[in-house]
């Protein structure tokens, strides 16, 4: 709170719905509970695919908004990708891209969620690459999946993504943005890269989405 009175930014709080942290209905209540005592909106980040199953419809209801990315899938051949660890290897990078485009398609054509998290994100061993692996198609196969559902795109402070050529595409097919510190200590709220890379494409006000605080 101190954060973001001293950086005039509204806080977004998410945490994990998985057995290592939110693990049933008592712990998301209990979530809830917590938080609402703040003026903080507050959010879930799952990790996983048909997540909200394991929560009463009634409860998920209360959440201010759901915050998803994909950076957790498997490759055809069973390995599990979590392409954030500096470690992650990609033998073949239209094989890695197939499929972490069908994981991403899967997430916002069918997962309950606000806001599209960590977009255009690359594993390090193939991010120098960024500029001709993020093809305009494979950018507007996204943006148009989000739109039809009226899902935020996340502006990431910590990884640096999108780019600006994405943000305009998405900008000019009337898509609605967020800013991300993605942080877990002092960094919070300060989104040098996330305020800088929206004047230079001119994002207002209008252009941002706003989570409704909602009561238990």
């Amino acid at each position: 709170m101190e954060l973001a009175e001293k950086r005039k930014v509204r806080i977004g709080i998410v945490d994990h719905p998985a057995v290592w942290a939110i693990k049933d209905d008592n712990d998301l209540k209990n979530y809830i509970e917590k938080l609402r005592k703040y003026p903080v909106s507050i959010g879930l980040q799952p990790i996983e695919m048909g997540w909200s199953k394991k929560y009463s419809p009634e409860l998920l209801s209360k959440i201010d908004y759901i915050l998803m990315d994909p950076q957790i899938f498997r490759m055809k051949n069973g390995e599990q990708m979590q392409i954030w660890e500096f470690n992650t290897y990609v033998e073949n990078t239209e094989e890695f891209m197939e499929t972490y485009m069908a994981h991403t398609m899967d997430i916002l054509h069918n997962e309950p969620i606000n806001i599209f998290g960590l977009p255009l994100f690359l594993p390090v061993c193939i991010a120098r690459d960024y500029y001709t692996i993020w093809t305009e198609k494979r950018m507007m196969d996204i943006i148009k999946a989000a739109k039809a559902r009226n899902i935020a795109i996340e502006i990431n402070d910590m990884s640096h993504t999108p780019h600006d050529k994405l943000i305009l595409m998405a900008k000019e097919n009337g898509l609605k943005f967020t800013f991300g510190s993605d942080s877990r200590n002092t960094n919070v709220g300060r989104l040098d890269y996330s305020k800088n890379v929206a004047r230079k494409c001119g994002l207002k006000e209008e252009d941002f989405y706003k989570p409704v605080s909602k009561a238990l």
